[in-house]
């Protein structure tokens, strides 16, 4: 009796291939394509116009209120560094003296730029630090007389609000803190050092501080001059005013000039 073979699974006949697109439709898809591409671009193009205009109008338009006064408060803040020294301390200072007179003190000598704990003594070194004093510039003059010299500091401090509390500071403070005495060699006022200062005023406008510290030109030490006579070193304060007032003045914003930066 012949075996029977095993039957063998019939696969099935392979799924017919889909039909060829017709010839016309990747043709008629063209269109369609191209006018995405364009629209695409299109809308790109707008978006960098638009940004153009709002980074032209940005440059263009009038500065703040907040900007002016911001621009203002840097230029001020910065004329210790801007201006000239001669610019800061003047040739010549008028005054009114204990006799009610109208005299000059003369200027003898600009120290060289100073840090504030160098041009400082004292407490106020400290006190200068914790409000961020920036630099102390120092100049020295002599009544008319040439019996009484001045030396006066410029410091500067980030803002108004800083200087404020130091002056309060200092103002609280008595001799021998204060500032440096400053005595330029072969002037009337070379015998004019730290032992010397007789009496002190302090002044503060904007972000500035004005310590100025007097004296007599022989150099006699404080504790020898026996009773004091605040009347002599009046002047001290009208001296400091008088270069503090033009540095603290409000600056004139011209943001049409390429000065400023607004």
């Amino acid at each position: 009796m012949s075996a029977v073979p095993p039957s063998v699974p019939l696969l099935p006949p392979p799924a017919p291939a889909p039909p060829p697109p017709p010839a016309g439709s990747r043709a008629a898809h063209r269109p369609l394509i191209k006018a995405a591409i364009a629209l695409a671009g299109a809308a790109c193009l707008v978006t960098a116009v638009l940004a153009g205009r709002a980074a032209r109008a940005e440059q263009t338009r009038p500065p703040t209120t907040a900007e002016r006064s911001a621009a203002a408060a840097a230029a001020v803040a910065g004329r210790w560094q801007a201006w000239r020294a001669g610019r800061i301390f003047p040739a010549t200072l008028g005054y009114v003296s204990n006799l009610r007179t109208r005299e000059n003190a003369r200027r003898v000598g600009i120290a060289a730029a100073d840090g504030c704990a160098a041009a400082l003594t004292g407490p106020l070194v400290a006190a200068a630090r914790a409000d961020g004093c920036h630099a102390a510039l120092r100049a020295t003059y002599l009544d008319q007389l040439e019996g009484v010299v001045y030396t006066t500091g410029v410091l500067a401090f980030p803002t108004p609000r800083r200087a404020a509390a130091f002056a309060s500071a200092a103002g609280h403070r008595a001799l021998p803190a204060g500032l440096r005495a400053f005595g330029p060699a072969g002037t009337a006022a070379a015998r004019f050092t730290d032992a010397a200062r007789q009496a002190w005023a302090v002044r503060q406008a904007g972000p500035y501080v004005l310590v100025t510290v007097a004296g007599y030109t022989d150099g006699r030490a404080a504790a020898a001059t026996g009773e004091r006579r605040p009347s002599v070193f009046a002047p001290a304060g009208q001296l400091a005013q008088d270069i503090l007032t033009p540095l603290a003045r409000p600056a004139r914003v011209d943001c049409a000039s390429r000065a400023w930066a607004c």
